[in-house]
């Protein structure tokens, strides 16, 4: 499809989208009932072709881009949803219950979004390989910009029914982060400069700037205990330029300089400037954020507060704690739930959500 079709502007109509009754909506959701999601897209994409924008189909269209370009594609698709909840919203039918529709059509995809992620990532299919293989941490980083500006226009617009759709997003959201640390490359490194005629002892001391340890063309993570990040190295050139302007005597420029280490510091997150200490992490996080957030609702027990001063006098018996622990709210938190096991439709039905359509109420069940 063309997909620029959706982030252009869309001409309104008085009565925008498909009737109830029109064979082809019912078309399309059989073919999504039955799993044939390549089909059921085009035959909505045939609909957009002819001018025809319905969020019911819409959804459908736009699973089709992924599943046909991949994980790069969710940055147009994002950028597509967040025009259509906004400059593009009266043009997009049926006017009847709108908001009813976009968030029914919107959870749907977002939901299969997250499944088909997570389904394929289990399998390590060939599919997941090519994902891995054909996109850069830069591009992921578009994603998630994009899933941003995406999920800013549905609180807008939606307002609060955008809240069932938040939760998978957010799911979503996180398997992208941990993507992104697994595809991050590290930039290849600059050759090696010429070897420089050899100088004094002297004459080095006079041009080497008074930083610590730290030169001010800091080159390749030298004079650091954990290798950082280029936003490192940034930090290191400003503190190795507001040493020199005060042994200048440049005060004026020292306090612009001062001024900005200040806020760097205020707001220093260390996840920007040592990410591959925190890359195992992020990537854990995300790929088992289900299972992590399922036992914040014991935060606050007893349970919770002894195994906390475990953790802060004794990290090793922490790790190595095996005891029996039973929450105070007895909930069996020992089974966790494989919600995303399965095959693909051919095999097993995994997408459990697929929305039919009632004739006289105009909704999905």
């Amino acid at each position: 499809m063309d997909i620029e079709i959706l982030t252009g502007t869309l001409e309104a109509v008085e009565n925008p989208g498909l009737e109830t009754f029109d064979p082809r909506l019912g078309d399309i959701t059989t073919l999504v009932q039955d799993g044939k999601y390549e089909a059921a897209a085009a035959e909505a994409d045939a609909v957009i072709q002819d001018g025809v924008y319905d969020i019911r189909v819409i959804g459908f269209s736009l699973y089709g881009y992924f599943l046909e370009n991949g994980i790069a594609a969710l940055s147009p698709i994002f950028d597509a949803f967040t025009a259509l909840l906004t400059d593009n919203l009266e043009a997009v039918g049926p006017a009847k219950k709108r908001e009813k529709h976009y968030q029914t059509s919107l959870k749907w995809f977002v939901n299969q979004l997250d499944k088909k992620i997570k389904y394929e990532e289990d399998k390590q299919s060939p599919v997941y390989n090519a994902w891995v293989e054909n996109i850069s941490s830069d591009d992921v980083q578009a994603v998630l910009d994009a899933s941003e500006k995406f999920q800013r226009a549905m609180g807008m617009t939606l307002e609060d029914l955008a809240g069932d759709i938040t939760e998978p997003l957010t799911k979503v959201k996180g398997w992208l982060s941990g993507f992104q640390k697994l595809v991050y490359k590290e930039p290849e490194p600059e050759p090696e400069p010429e070897a420089e005629p050899e100088e004094t002892e002297d004459a080095a001391e006079e041009k080497k700037p008074q930083t610590g340890g730290f030169r001010f063309a800091f080159s390749g993570g030298e004079g650091v205990g954990a290798e950082g990040s280029y936003h490192l190295q940034v930090l290191i050139q400003k503190l190795a330029a507001f040493e020199q302007l005060i042994k200048a005597e440049k005060f004026e420029l020292a306090s612009l300089v001062a001024d900005d280490i200040n806020e760097i510091v205020a707001n220093f997150d260390p996840k920007v400037y040592f990410p591959k200490i925190f890359a195992g992490f992020s990537f854990l996080f995300a790929r088992h954020i289900s299972q992590l957030l399922s036992f914040d609702q014991h935060k606050g027990t007893v349970e919770w507060a002894a195994l906390q001063e475990l953790y802060k006098v004794d990290l090793a018996s922490f790790v190595n704690f095996d005891g029996d622990i039973e929450f105070s709210t007895g909930m069996d938190m020992g089974a966790s739930p494989d919600e995303y096991a399965g095959a693909e439709p051919e095999d097993a039905d995994i997408y459990d959500e697929t929305p039919a359509y009632d004739e006289d109420e105009d909704l999905y069940d």
